[in-house]
């Protein structure tokens, strides 16, 4: 009888165990046309942006609830939403978003959905947002710039330099739409407001415009300093251009 009652004893506690220490539950992580078909599905949902009030003033998806995520009124604020309701969250680039993820998850939200890469990688991927006083030609980061870069894997990259006070930036802007068609399609031309992106000019070591840069699958391939001739251009760009 002993016997019986301690093993029966054991079962008991490693199927206690077993219990108490599953696999946590997760998010669902999407990336930004996952997001963006999953939240159409739905008719009911919340869409969380859990950055600051400024960077959500500046530009955010339409329809998004802002709550930051490191203010002091977040766990308050999170409690009172629907539980019921799936959940999709993000913020600039993915950070804030998964640790706010887990906090809902935490508090009892079942259908939690977390953007890929956020808003910078959303932008890049070229999906909608609703802007206040944000210029995609002013104010760019060089993650949103790096972004823009990686998400035009199948093209050759020029991020373009330029001012309205450029001269030489207005001769070459007006051949930009007939070199690319030259290049089939596969050159994608990113244009850098210079006098509005003091942060970005600097991290990109430019010293005047115009500047021009190519990248071929994410990496610096080669720099001009100056008036670059549109047959200059076309024979450095050929090269590089997919078959």
């Amino acid at each position: 009888m002993v016997r019986i009652y301690r093993c029966g004893f054991l079962f008991l506690m490693v199927a206690l165990f077993s219990c108490g220490t599953g696999v946590a539950q997760k998010s669902v992580s999407l990336g930004p046309q996952e997001f963006e078909k999953k939240i159409a599905s739905e008719g009911e949902r919340i869409l969380l942006d859990v950055r600051t009030p400024g960077e959500f003033g500046e530009r955010h998806l339409a329809g998004a609830l802002n709550i930051d995520y490191n203010g002091s009124d977040f766990d308050s604020r999170i409690g009172n939403l629907d539980k019921t309701q799936s959940v999709y969250v993000y913020c600039l680039s993915g950070g804030r978003s998964a640790a706010a993820a887990q906090t809902l998850l935490d508090i009892g939200f079942t259908k939690v959905y977390e953007m890929q890469g956020g808003i910078s990688r959303w932008i890049a991927e070229n999906h909608p947002v609703e802007v206040g006083n944000f210029n995609p030609n002013k104010g760019m980061t060089l993650q949103i710039l790096k972004l823009m870069i990686q998400a035009a894997k199948d093209s050759v990259v020029l991020v373009d330099f330029n001012a309205t006070w450029c001269a030489p930036c207005k001769k070459m802007k007006a051949f930009m739409p007939s070199l690319i068609a030259d290049c089939g399609g596969k050159l994608k031309v990113i244009y850098v407001d210079y006098d509005g992106n003091p942060q970005l000019v600097s991290s990109m070591k430019i010293a005047s415009v115009p500047a021009l840069i190519l990248f071929q699958n994410g990496g610096e391939t080669k720099r001009y300093s100056g008036f670059v001739a549109q047959d200059e251009l076309k024979s450095a760009i050929s090269p590089l251009l997919k078959p």
